[in-house]
């Protein structure tokens, strides 16, 4: 219920006597789907957390936040050193509003168009997660048209509304949530068919009760809620006092059980696999066990060779003699034509030997072959009995289970390069030298970014991140983009400069070509002047 409307509402009215008066000091995002709002008030800084993902959005205010050296940007700069003036909701939808002194910040739950918008003191809209003018044009106007409330919203719910059932209620209220209806549901198989009578009721536990978190272990599914609900199942679960501190556990529980499970599902998939390749390794051992050790058969045949040595011409294929060893009846011996008759006896008697080492080997690899499949069963049937990441760290340890490192993330390899925000949206990353710009072309830069470089003069390798092919970039951020890209370079006192731009796609790079040195297919050519253009922002990756 993290994103329930009437929960946010309650979370509003709990955190707003907290930030409320308070001035923000920074605004920033270290993960592309979160923002951080710094806040410091008279007694202590809190740091309010929106999160846009997508179907797991979420509003959370925590009282400590480690920002990372690297790899963060600053959002919203105009609206830093503003007081909080209010904090509400709207009255029927989940848009939440940080009324500041001359600025206002609203953060949207709308599924994949959740986001945060500012609106600041220049009349600048800007966005958190980029969005086409168009409809950020009729956002503007719905938002500024709509009411916001800093109490809790009192929905009247009338008894003797022409459709009183649930489905009637959430068409006329849609914002009152699935997981209400749902909670009203359990509830009415043990008090009646009073719908709204029931939905009043889980309204006002929501508003006054206690928040509670119920941890379903068997699952592997944490839900947030309020005392008394009987909807959600549960092995365990853990009251609060308020919603803040609620979401607070709830949010770091299911960080902890997601690392506890998905380093449990390793071991389990490598138990898995190792049981099969062990399961495996028995049969094939057991048959060749079961097959038998052929140590005297070539034993015999070695002796009864010496014994007719005489009789083995050169380039015979095989022999036909006297079995004196067994009982008189004719064997034949295959021979190696390409052998004398002393290596062919001598080929049976190194057989013979060979077979008795590989018996008694595969009689030794089999019994160590079924103390590791028992080890391992012994370890599959114990992990339901681990209950910390510490004992699931040792096992992996031992098992030699590694944690899979994520491959260096091409966003993460930006922190390599200087970086710019033209109008707070488009990112530029610009390299530093020859061996930086062949990082930037041909391992950081995707498929249809834009490329950028100056036409008869050396300089940095510049890209402008293309974060949507379905969105055009305008010709002003392209012309800014290659501003840029002639202020880092020798032509950067020239009054004009040509800078050649293409697609990422159609600049190569071949074998044996120097350090920083590519090809383009194809380009076009913009005309401007060297330098960092207006509303350009230099990111500072130290």
């Amino acid at each position: 219920m993290l994103q329930n409307y009437f929960v946010l509402n309650r979370f509003i009215i709990e955190a707003a006597s907290l930030l409320v008066d308070s001035n923000i000091e920074e605004i920033f995002s270290q993960e592309k789907s979160k923002l951080v709002i710094v806040v410091s008030g008279q007694e202590q800084e809190f740091f309010l957390e929106m999160c846009v993902i997508p179907g797991n959005s979420y509003l959370n205010l925590r009282k400590a936040y480690s920002r990372a050296k690297r790899n963060t940007l600053n959002f919203f700069d105009d609206v830093v050193g503003e007081k909080i003036t209010a904090f509400e909701i709207s009255d029927g939808d989940r848009i939440i509003r940080l009324k500041c002194s001359s600025s206002e910040i609203y953060f949207a739950i709308r599924g994949k168009f959740t986001n945060v918008f500012c609106f600041d003191v220049k009349g600048n809209t800007k966005t958190f997660k980029s969005v086409e003018v168009e409809v950020l044009d009729k956002i503007k106007s719905e938002f500024k048209e709509r009411k916001f409330i800093y109490g809790w919203n009192p929905i009247k719910l009338i008894q003797n509304d022409v459709d009183k059932s649930l489905d009637g209620i959430r068409k006329k209220y849609p914002f009152v949530g699935s997981e209400i209806i749902k909670e009203v549901k359990a509830r009415l198989r043990s008090y009646g068919d009073n719908d709204i009578l029931l939905l009043n009721e889980v309204l006002n536990e929501i508003r006054f009760s206690k928040p509670c978190v119920f941890i379903d272990e068997q699952e592997q599914e944490i839900y947030l809620g309020f005392e008394n609900f009987k909807s959600f199942p549960f092995t365990e679960k853990k009251l609060f006092e308020n919603v803040t501190d609620a979401v607070n556990f709830l949010l770091s529980k299911k960080y902890y059980l997601e690392d506890k499970y998905s380093k449990e599902k390793l071991v389990r998939n490598h138990i898995e696999r190792e049981l099969k390749k062990v399961s495996s390794k028995i049969q094939n051992l057991q048959g060749l066990i079961e097959r038998g050790s052929k140590e005297e058969e070539y034993n015999k045949y070695g002796k009864l060779l010496l014994a007719n040595l005489g009789a083995i011409k050169s380039r015979m294929s095989s022999i036909i003699v006297e079995d004196i060893i067994s009982g008189g009846d004719k064997i034949k011996i295959d021979l190696n034509p390409s052998l004398s008759p002393q290596k062919n006896v001598d080929y049976y008697f190194d057989k013979s030997r060979s077979d008795k080492i590989a018996f008694a080997k595969n009689i030794q690899l089999f019994e160590n072959a079924k103390k590791d499949f028992e080890h391992l069963k012994k370890v599959e049937n114990s992990l339901n009995e681990i209950d910390s990441t510490k004992k699931l760290d040792e096992l992996m340890k031992t098992l030699r289970i590694k944690q899979p490192q994520e491959s260096e993330a091409k966003e993460d390899l930006g922190s390599k390069f200087k970086q710019y925000l033209i109008e707070g949206k488009y990112k530029v990353y610009v390299g530093k030298d020859s061996k930086s710009n062949d990082l930037l072309t041909t391992r950081f830069a995707k498929q249809n970014d834009y490329w950028f470089h100056t036409r008869g003069s050396s300089g940095s390798h510049v890209v402008l991140r293309v974060e949507s092919t379905k969105e055009a970039i305008p010709k002003n951020i392209l012309k800014k983009a290659a501003s840029i890209a002639a202020y880092h370079s020798k032509a950067k006192t020239a009054g004009v400069v040509p800078v050649a731009y293409t697609f990422k796609k159609y600049v190569v790079k071949k074998k044996g070509d120097p350090t920083g040195t590519v090809r383009l297919l194809r380009e076009e050519v913009l005309l401007v002047k060297p330098e960092i253009p207006p509303r350009c922002e230099y990111v500072t990756n130290e």
